[in-house]
């Protein structure tokens, strides 16, 4: 099922089915969001979580291996709707004999959508719902249209950091030849994609994480860019898969709930 949202500013349109975003507009109409073209990337905004990353056979999680999937499970859950108002929906899902299967902790799992003025709020909110601490990876996966203005190119792209001690990074596919790249220990969690030359794109906030990745499919020229908030492991830790050795793993207490927020705006 798809639900839509709007306010004077934007709209957004996402589904139950893994809670995934579908769109993100102005009033006037200029999409943002990539349109899962299966040629390249049939998706458009994945959730991940309780991991992130590749998994060659299983996860291990306090010594005992568990088959959880690349990404964790949730981008392919049905989500329920919680609350809705014209420019808000929650959706959530929690815990269930096939998750604690794979995953052994009893969970609830939100993901709210926002317009606020014109920008999109997307805020994934974890409960841990049993006794013991409840370690997870947890991360957004969205795309975006690059170039998002016509007669550009994805190389006429920069994605400028608010933190002042990283540098412009002017995009080129062969950069993605070896998957995504990864920035950490940011002072500043706002980073634009935009046009070098006319500065048009968007601004990406992302408060709650600890990390950005950014991915575009390897050998494709793929015209979009996955802006990926993370708290995870780094690139280098991928191969490792157990859990509590990610760098960024999070552990929630038991009966404790936290929220992680992302949010986009376009630059006009």
């Amino acid at each position: 099922m798809t639900i839509s949202i709007q306010n004077d500013f934007a709209s957004a349109v996402c589904q139950t089915h893994g809670a995934e975003l579908l769109s993100f507009q102005t009033s006037l109409g200029k999409e943002y969001m990539w349109q899962k073209d299966p040629a390249y990337w049939a998706k458009c905004s994945p959730v991940l979580f309780p991991y992130v990353g590749p998994v060659p056979e299983t996860v291990t999680i306090h010594g005992n291996s568990y088959a959880l999937p690349r990404h964790g499970f949730v981008k392919d859950a049905e989500f329920e709707i919680a609350e809705q108002g014209k420019d808000f929906v929650k959706l959530t899902t929690k815990a269930t004999d096939a998750t604690l299967s794979v995953y052994p902790y009893d969970f609830v799992f939100s993901v709210t959508f926002r317009l606020t003025g014109p920008s999109l709020e997307v805020i994934y909110g974890v409960s841990n719902q049993g006794t013991d601490a409840m370690p997870f990876l947890i991360g957004g996966h969205p795309g975006f249209f690059c170039p998002m203005e016509e007669g550009a190119s994805f190389t006429d792209y920069i994605l400028h950091f608010e933190d002042e001690n990283v540098a412009d990074v002017s995009l080129n596919y062969p950069m993605f030849d070896n998957d995504a790249i990864l920035f950490e220990n940011l002072n500043q969690r706002t980073v634009k994609l935009i046009h070098k030359n006319t500065r048009k794109g968007i601004r990406f906030d992302f408060p709650d994480y600890l990390s950005v990745a950014f991915w575009t499919p390897i050998g494709k020229e793929a015209p979009f860019l996955c802006i990926e908030p993370w708290c995870a492991g780094t690139l280098d830790q991928v191969p490792n898969t157990n859990m509590l050795e990610k760098k960024y793993v999070q552990h929630l207490p038991a009966g404790s709930q936290k929220d992680y927020k992302f949010s986009v705006t376009p630059c006009e």
